[in-house]
């Protein structure tokens, strides 16, 4: 039987069911994701879009991110604020392209995977540890250095 994890908004009134374990689990410390989430580090989990349920309604704010000024869209519960998922691209090139990352936070799952990599050490507090082993980058998704590395992890299988 496929696990599934599901995802809420802090008041409920969104939900999101995925099938299969996420891959990857990404650790974010940019000084933007700190920002939107209130919190020193943002862990989002990546599913295909296929995988994905999503109930309830959002609101979107979009904003331009990283060393290559990619466009991601964030979405957010308009009752209580919470951002719980983004991503979700249709069309061009890019590892968002056919995933939604998903908040960590919101499965409030303690056996839930832990991150598979780190982005972001150069701006991360300096007591926050990633798991041992896992590979750590600078910088982001969209450097140059990072990018054929996480391409073909989203779109591995």
């Amino acid at each position: 039987m496929t696990k599934t994890h599901v995802a809420e908004c802090h008041c409920g009134q969104v939900r999101i069911t995925c099938k299969g374990e996420p891959y990857p689990v990404f650790m974010c410390n940019c000084k933007l994701c700190q920002r939107r989430t209130g919190s020193p580090v943002h862990i989002g989990a990546w599913w295909p879009m296929e995988d994905v349920t999503i109930e309830g309604t959002t609101k979107a704010f979009t904003r331009t991110t990283g060393e290559q000024g990619t466009e991601v869209t964030f979405n957010f519960c308009p009752d209580c604020g919470t951002s719980i998922w983004w991503g979700g691209k249709t069309e061009g090139d890019g590892p968002l392209v056919g995933h939604y990352g998903i908040a960590g936070g919101c499965f409030a799952d303690p056996d839930f995977p832990a991150p598979t990599h780190s982005f972001y050490e150069r701006t991360k507090h300096p007591w926050i540890k990633a798991p041992d082993g896992i590979p750590c980058f600078s910088g982001t998704i969209d450097d140059p250095s990072v990018g054929a590395e996480i391409e073909a992890l989203m779109h591995k299988g």
